[in-house]
């Protein structure tokens, strides 16, 4: 490889702090690039009064081999702290009740969570022939091989938990393609539940649904800072990116500086930013593929944290948190209990707990005033776990495009990257409108990026 190279990522959050890593590694002459004034996207972390506030992602899983090692890299691997025994409960809640979600045979059969007529609904889904398509709505699967309550009391709420999405509307071929392989490779979730257990042993991949949850003593910010302090000097924050254009076979972008433009050339580039940004920085170079990538919806979210003293929670607080089905007609999507997860996000004597108001389900509830946004929060987790007291800390984030939705069909826009990096040599694409949502796809989405540049260049 030419060390003359010059690369640019543009895009600091997780994906493009690792390519930029991953790739300066190797000996290329990267540049990063970011509009904002701090690296790490949606991951924020501060502290006040002795709290710990995370308003972006609050936690991964160690999903891979990939991950694991790029921590071990940067030496923050003695900073990794685990989920605690306690936040391996998980509560749906139910007629405006908390019902713990049962992990176990045993325990769903106990459970007040789902109806006797739903448990034998769902002993029937081995015998349920495979549904037909390629592409399904996850709410429509999900009511054909597991009923409507099982879509209403846990699929629902989990997808308002994790995308800030609905399930009528999300793909299961793009959001959950594991989910839709077990049917199409097994005929049956239940069956390849079973029977997938050999397969993914040999995968270096965890499944999610057993792979450790972790962050770190101080929080998410700790990983996004270790990469962006590996990068010192090739670093440029401030810098939006207005347009990208080829001329003479090297790619030429045009920044907007403190309201001044300024020209930068590259041989390579990663673009590493939100689809409706790249709807717009690509408007020259692609201008059909730009106008598709604008499609994508992004719908907002605020992220209310809350403290109170421990003495004004009348409810034990023995799990990780709760979420909120839509059939139950709340304002929040739910509330994980913060300082019961990890150590260190509240001072001894009090409670922590990280609301989520929007998404999908309610987007216009995510933009309303402060002060409306603390009382839906207080209203519920009053009505839900028992508060006497106002809290004694409230901080509010709002993103108000805040995660990528991967609706009915959306495998056209993960097509479009393929087929402009085939069009325009030289030009990549990572990030969590590609691959995957979590932390750890966005890691994953940049390493395979990098193996792409560092085999073909």
């Amino acid at each position: 490889m030419n060390k003359q190279k010059k690369i640019a990522v543009v895009g600091a959050g997780i994906s493009g702090l690792s390519s930029a890593y991953w790739l300066d590694k190797s000996g290329w002459d990267v540049s990063l690039f970011d509009k904002n004034t701090q690296c790490g996207g949606t991951i924020v972390t501060e502290k006040e009064d002795g709290f710990l506030i995370d308003y972006g992602p609050n936690s991964t899983l160690e999903t891979s081999e990939t991950l694991s090692e790029l921590i071990r890299e940067l030496g923050i691997e003695d900073q990794k702290v685990y989920g605690s025994e306690e936040s391996n409960n998980r509560y749906i809640i139910r007629d405006g009740k908390l019902h713990a979600l049962p992990m176990t045979p045993q325990s769903f059969l106990k459970t007040k969570l789902f109806s006797g007529r739903a448990k034998l609904r769902l002993f029937k889904e081995p015998f349920i022939k495979p549904s037909s398509g390629t592409d399904i709505a996850l709410a429509e699967l999900v009511k054909y091989r597991l009923g409507q309550e099982f879509l209403d009391y846990a699929i629902n709420p989990f997808v308002a938990g994790v995308y800030a999405g609905d399930p009528e509307t999300l793909s299961t071929a793009a959001a959950f393609p594991k989910l839709l392989a077990l049917e199409r490779e097994y005929g049956s979730f239940i069956k390849g539940a079973i029977k997938g257990k050999r397969k993914q042993k040999q995968s270096k991949e965890v499944a999610k649904n057993r792979a450790k949850l972790f962050s770190f003593v101080n929080g998410m910010q700790t990983f996004t800072n270790a990469l962006s302090d590996r990068l010192t000097g090739k670093i440029f924050t401030g810098h939006e990116l207005l347009t990208i254009r080829k001329e003479d076979g090297q790619f030429v972008l045009d920044f907007n500086v403190n309201g001044h433009t300024q020209q930068f050339r590259f041989d390579r580039i990663i673009i590493s930013v939100p689809a409706y940004v790249q709807s717009k920085i690509l408007h020259f170079l692609a201008p059909e593929e730009a106008a598709r990538f604008s499609e994508i919806k992004y719908p907002p979210v605020a992220v209310v944290f809350s403290a109170f003293r421990q003495s004004a929670v009348q409810r034990p607080l023995d799990g990780f948190g709760f979420l909120i089905p839509r059939v139950e007609n709340r304002k929040i999507l739910g509330s994980i209990w913060s300082s019961v997860i990890f150590p260190n996000r509240a001072p001894q004597g009090y409670a922590a707990f990280t609301t989520f108001i929007g998404g999908t389900r309610q987007p216009e509830r995510a933009l309303v005033e402060d002060a409306d946004l603390k009382k839906m929060v207080f209203n519920d987790l009053n009505d839900l776990i028992g508060l006497t007291e106002q809290p004694v800390l409230t901080k509010i984030k709002k993103w108000p495009k805040a995660i990528p939705q991967y609706t009915v069909g959306y495998s056209r826009y993960q097509k479009l990257y393929d087929v402009l990096e085939e069009k325009h040599a030289g030009l990549y694409f990572a990030g969590n409108s590609r691959r995957g949502i979590s932390v750890g796809d966005s890691v994953l989405s940049a390493r395979e990026t990098v193996d792409k540049i560092l085999k073909y260049s």
